[in-house]
This record gives C-alpha cells, structure tokens and sequence, in this order.
C-alpha cells in the first residue's frame, strides 16, 4: 500500500492515518472515562484512609493522655485502695483503647486492600485499553527488543521512547523453539580439533550449528544486536555480536574472529545475513503484544493517573498530519488521504473535521483539549 495526502504528496510515515485516528479517537473515548473512574475512586479512598488515620492518632494520643493524668494524680500516693483505683482505670484505658485501636487498624487494612484491588483492576483494565494504540499507533519511535527462552519457548520485552514517554510491552512469538535453519537456513561454523594417530595436532574442523536452537537476543533497534545459539541439550553455546557491521563470534570459550585461522573459513556474509533475519523475526514475527507499563518523566503514567498527558503527547504528533492534510487537501474541512493498492487501485479515505471533533467532544473537557492539540477546533 502507498499512502499520499490529497495533492498526492506522500505521508510522513506510510501507513493509514484515518484509520490509526479514528483508533486514537476510540481509544481516547474508553481510557479517559477509566482514568477519571480511578482519580476519583483514588479520592474517595484517600478521604476515608485520612479520616481513619486522624481517628486513630486521636484515639492513641486521648488514651496517652488518660494513662499521664491518672499517673500524675496518684504519683504520691501510699493507700492501697488509691494505687488499686490507679491500677484499674490505667487497665480499663489501655484495654479500651487497644480494643478500638485494633477495630480502627482493621477497618483502615481493609479499605487500604480493597483500594489497591479496585485501582489494580482499572489500571489492568486501562493497560489493556491502550494495548491496541500503543501496538501500531505510535510513530517514530525506535524499539528496543530483548528476547529470551523461558519456560522452553520464546518470549521477550519491546521498550520504546516517545517524547519523554517510555513503554514496555510482554511479547511472544510466531514459533516457540526457533533453530537456525528456520531464521536463516544452513550454518557452519569452524573449530579447533585434535586429530592424527601418534602425534596429535591441531586441526579445523566445520561444525553443522543448523539446528542450535536461538536462545537470546537483543537488538536496539537501529544497529547493534546480539544473539546466543545453543544446542536442544544445553551443552555447546556460540554468541554472535554485531554493530556496525562487524560482528563478533564466540564458540565456548573461543573467539573466532580473533583467530587468524579459524576466521579464515568464516562466510561473514552469512553471519550477517543471519542477523539480518534475526532483526527482522523479532520485529515481524509477534505473535501477541501486551502494553505492561507506561512511564511519563521517569513516573508510572497509569498508578499517577497521568494517561490523559500521554494522550495529548500523542495528540500532538497526529496534529502535524492533520494540518498538513488540510493545507494539502482539496475539500475543507475534510481530514483526506490517498491509498494506491499493490494493483494500482486507488481508494480515497477522509474523516471530516466536525465528525472528528463532535467524537471527541463527547468525553468533555479532556476530548475538547484533545481537540484543540489535533487542530479540530
């Protein structure tokens, strides 16, 4: 597919923009009534939490105070009936305030459990909302892949950055095992070997690492990537790092491309083919995708309820295009792109200013603003 404004000037980034902002109005109509839900129940909490905790410092300090006065007031004493006296209301206090301090701590452990489950519940539930725009919708962002075998099958974390906003995604993957020959195809690596009957000496040998099985691998998303390869049975491991275009290869404790030798038998144009198709599995080939964590300046964005400054950050990014759109656009009004399919056939998709902006106005304040930064209003 190729994607054009109006006036047939290509988009910034090919990809449908009508699409991905109707996505961005949807997801804005769900997340922020979820995050208002949990602001709010954030404050019934808190109010109930601080009324409780006043009335147990209230409580304490009155029942400090009873025990001090009383102590006072039979400091001299000597008859047996005052200190008995003493002794029983000191008892009476301390066992009345202990009783309602318990109840008190009781009732505060509950709202305490019950507000962390109710604001886990909507954070999972606003994760969960966003997964879908923070998968495809975010543009320009360079992502970071860390993949690992865990459990006997292939798992990994993309971390991307976007305007002060960081966000980490659970992944898996199209194949669970993955082996060499199925990322790239045959391999052969060399090897030192003793051969010879009498005098043994020191022989290259090409080992079939085929079928080792790609056990980690982490790529930055723009050059550097490293990866491990190791035998079903755990037993031989080689690692490959590249950057720049020149990669290193250990084999065990070996380094092959320190070895003049050894080096020599190497097809470096396979090595890098294979991490060439190693960059593009980790990219292509997830098979589900699961929005974990997102950071605004260095704070959980979902726990500080600050997913509507993470949204306008978007909304200010889809802006761009939807100005541009405008000034090249050949109806008024109208939010136009061009789409051109693999056949030559050639669709136009547009979302009018007003249907965008009534959308939106629909959540409130927030929609209104969110308006204003993508220039609908």
């Amino acid at each position: 597919m190729k994607y054009t404004f109006q006036d047939s000037t290509a988009l910034p980034l090919q990809r449908d923009f009508i699409q991905d902002l109707n996505d961005f109005i949807g997801t804005a109509k769900k997340v922020i009534p979820l995050e208002n839900s949990a602001i709010e129940l954030s404050e019934d909490e808190s109010e109930e939490i601080s009324s409780l905790e006043l009335r147990i410092m209230e409580l304490d300090k009155f029942s400090k105070d009873v025990q001090a006065y009383v102590d006072q007031l039979s400091r001299d004493a000597r008859d047996k009936e005052i200190l008995e006296c003493r002794n029983s209301v000191m008892d009476a206090c301390i066992a009345s305030s202990t009783k309602g301090l318990k109840s008190l701590n009781h009732k505060l452990d509950l709202i305490r459990n019950d507000s962390e489950s109710g604001l886990y519940k909507l954070e999972k539930e606003i994760l969960a909302t966003l997964n879908p725009l923070f998968r495809s919708g975010i543009y320009g962002t360079t992502n970071q892949y860390h993949i690992s075998m865990k459990e006997g099958a292939l798992v990994g974390t993309m971390m991307a950055v976007f305007s002060g906003m960081e966000y980490t995604s659970e992944l898996t993957y199209a194949h669970e095992t993955l082996t060499i020959k199925e990322a790239y195809g045959d391999l052969f690596l060399p090897t030192w070997t003793k051969s010879g009957l009498i005098h043994k000496e020191n022989k290259v040998k090409m080992i079939d690492v085929s079928e080792y099985l790609v056990t980690s691998v982490n790529y930055d998303g723009v050059d550097h990537i490293d990866a491990t390869f190791e035998t079903r049975k755990r037993d031989q491991q080689f690692r490959i790092s590249c950057n720049d275009g020149n990669c290193q290869i250990n084999f065990g404790e070996t380094d092959i491309t320190a070895d003049e030798t050894l080096i020599k038998s190497v097809k470096l144009e396979s090595i890098e083919d294979l991490m060439s198709e190693l960059r593009k599995y980790v990219e292509l080939f997830i098979r589900s995708q699961t929005l974990t964590r997102i950071m605004l300046d260095g704070r959980d964005a979902v726990r500080t309820n600050e997913v509507f400054d993470c949204l306008k950050l978007i909304a200010q990014q889809y802006g761009e295009i939807v100005r541009e759109s405008f000034e090249r656009g050949y109806v008024k009004n109208e939010i136009t792109i061009k789409v051109e399919a693999s056949d030559g056939t050639r669709t136009e998709k547009y979302i009018t200013k007003q249907e965008a902006f009534d959308r939106l106005s629909e959540i409130g304040s927030e929609g209104l603003e969110l308006a204003s930064i993508l220039g609908l209003d």
